[in-house]
């Protein structure tokens, strides 16, 4: 069984698709509060850099989960 199948769901609209992240901190699996925008470059492809911050570890990246 997936370690977030019934977690929330944090969703981006993008020209490609939405892009679907699982808000949670890889470091410590804490609920990060997510940014209102994340980075695509020109292709519509996901930048990966720190788009959420948790309470405990900073800036983090969520889990991207995939283009949906």
């Amino acid at each position: 069984m997936h370690e977030y199948e019934n977690v929330r769901r944090v969703m981006y609209a993008s020209d490609e698709g939405n892009l679907w992240f699982i808000p949670v901190c890889p470091k410590c699996g804490r609920f990060v509060k997510s940014d209102k925008t994340v980075t695509v470059n020109g292709l519509g492809e996901y930048v990966a850099k720190p788009n959420s911050r948790c309470k405990h570890c900073g800036r983090v990246e969520m889990l991207f989960e995939g283009f949906f």
